[in-house]
């Protein structure tokens, strides 16, 4: 018999992440740098796959990406008129938040960052983000404070990082996608009255389609078709489905 698998946990963790990163959206440019990938299931596998679950799951996404901060930061930022200003930011992950005009942002998280001004308390308001940027080409990074919710118009304040902060600091891959491009699965809805129930779910430039689809299903292996996908449903019961894939779009 052959082993049953199940899909792979990051393509979950990308069914689940649409629509929740990257709350800011990406202005991408022809200056811009990210890595896109891609992700499809495999084919002549026998796989499971519990009832509610996404069977097959294809599409285009963004890497992610994180620079890692070991201790907390202290320092001085030239704002307004040169004069500098205290900015903080805790130890942890700065998530990249915003791709654009050449620089990727890696922004603290809300609560983990905080900026000042003489005679004015915090210059923070929600949604400003404080952390580094790194140019396209990797030449130069920066500190920076961005308050532009705070002004009420675009601001951003920067500080060079020196050389050995440079290289002290260095983008990773995160396994949380940073923008999905196009996204395409089948959710198995579940096996009763003798027939199989499917969604379709296409999700492209923030627009989303769905259609239900249903089979009958004997219990002998049975080849369907859904938008061209075609998969072998080997078992079904009330709790999941065993299946293998012929042929995808």
């Amino acid at each position: 018999m052959k082993a049953m698998l199940r899909p792979a946990v990051a393509i979950q963790v990308l069914v689940l992440l649409v629509g929740c990163v990257a709350q800011r959206g990406p202005s991408l440019g022809v200056a811009d740098f990210y890595e896109t990938k891609a992700f499809t299931a495999p084919l002549a596998q026998e796989l499971a796959v519990d009832t509610g679950d996404a069977l097959f799951v294809e599409g285009r996404y963004i890497q992610g990406e994180y620079v890692e901060v070991p201790d907390p930061i202290d320092m001085m930022v030239p704002g307004s008129m040169r004069i500098p200003f205290p900015v903080h930011i805790d130890a942890g992950k700065l998530r990249l938040s915003r791709i654009k005009s050449g620089w990727k942002y890696y922004s603290a998280e809300e609560g983990k960052m905080a900026a000042s001004f003489p005679g004015l308390g915090s210059v923070l308001r929600k949604g400003d983000e404080v952390g580094i940027r790194i140019s396209a080409k990797r030449l130069k990074r920066q500190w920076y404070v961005d308050n532009s919710n705070y002004n009420g118009m675009r601001t951003i304040w920067t500080k060079n990082l020196d050389a050995s902060e440079s290289g002290r600091y260095s983008p990773h891959a995160s396994p949380v996608p940073f923008k999905i491009d196009r996204l395409r699965r089948i959710v198995f809805d579940g096996y009763y009255g003798n027939q199989l129930h499917f969604t379709w779910e296409e999700v492209s430039a923030g627009h989303r389609e769905s259609r239900e689809f249903t089979f009958d299903f004997s219990g002998k292996p049975t080849v369907v078709g859904v938008k061209g996908n075609e998969f072998k449903v080997i078992s079904a019961d009330n709790v999941g489905l065993r299946y293998e894939w012929v042929r995808f779009r």
